[in-house]
């Protein structure tokens, strides 16, 4: 698996995770993480975290 830099205009591929590892493969990609959750990234990935009223 690799992450994709799309930050100049082109998708660049990270070198393997399996290579170099997660944090190194996604320090590479470009992520910006107050962006990520500007645009609502963070999920609720459980049903047991969820309020539901029903």
């Amino acid at each position: 698996m690799r992450f994709m830099d799309c930050t100049k205009g082109a998708k660049e591929p990270s070198r393997s995770v399996l290579d170099v590892g997660v944090e190194n493969a996604l320090n590479f990609s470009g992520f910006d993480e107050k962006m990520f959750f500007k645009r609502g990234g963070k999920y609720v990935w459980s049903k047991a975290d969820m309020q539901l009223d029903w």
